[in-house]
């Protein structure tokens, strides 16, 4: 396409997602519309458009805050000069059950930056806070922030995934086993029992890419 086939409200949508990216801001749908004095419905109509053309990257979550980014085609096509050093911003949503599910909070608490750098992360990937403590057997422990990919196809075997739980609106990091119709969503805490669920009962959020931990001792009260 040219840049002449992008006209009126979608191209000055184009052009305020590409000014809030170079100021650093996580652009979201409620973002824009408020920058354009615009209904979220309409901005949601011009993303969509854009999506289509490609001009944009963006992969809502049903539970999650997604961030809009332009691709670079829509960088060329905004004719909005990128702003040079700008590192990838990834929120931190909240916190994730690794022992009981908990509700996964969709309010960014704060941003890290030049994660990528350490872990393969890409846009798009957010941040979750660890509770509990049925992960801890690959290193994973209470107020860990895991990095998740959003990702709605079934998991293979044995991936680590966060997932929605039937029935309860809340989200839990477990690994991924299916049998057939049923999923077994196992954690790496011999103390916690594992949950067993109708394959379509199951939805999945995403992946775990990696985490961060904490900074604080692991040791157990005894000293072990």
């Amino acid at each position: 396409m040219t840049q002449t086939e992008l006209t009126g409200r979608p191209r000055d949508v184009l052009h305020m997602i590409a000014t809030l990216e170079n100021a650093g801001e996580m652009v979201t749908l409620h973002r824009v519309a408020v920058a354009l004095g615009l209904p979220r419905q309409n901005i949601w109509i011009y993303v969509r458009k854009l999506q289509e053309r490609g001009l944009i990257i963006y992969s809502p979550s049903e539970r999650f805050t997604t961030p809009l980014r332009l691709s670079e085609e829509g960088w060329w096509v905004s004719e909005v000069p990128r702003a040079a050093g700008i590192d990838l911003r990834f929120p931190i949503l909240g916190e994730v059950a690794a022992g009981r599910p908990t509700l996964a909070g969709e309010q960014v608490e704060a941003y890290a930056t030049r994660l990528q750098d350490v872990l393969d992360l890409r846009e798009g990937d957010f941040l979750l806070k660890v509770r509990g403590d049925s992960m801890t057997g690959i290193g994973i422990f209470p107020g860990d922030l895991v990095a998740i990919r959003p990702q709605q196809e079934e998991p293979h075997g044995g991936e680590v995934v966060l997932v929605l739980v039937p029935g309860e609106n809340t989200a839990t990091l477990k690994r991924w086993h299916r049998d057939n119709g049923t999923v077994t969503l196992v954690s790496e805490n011999p103390a916690c029992a594992p949950m067993t669920f109708p394959v379509q009962e199951v939805r999945v959020q995403g992946c775990l890419v990696g985490h961060i931990g904490a900074g604080r001792s692991r040791r157990s009260p005894n000293g072990e």
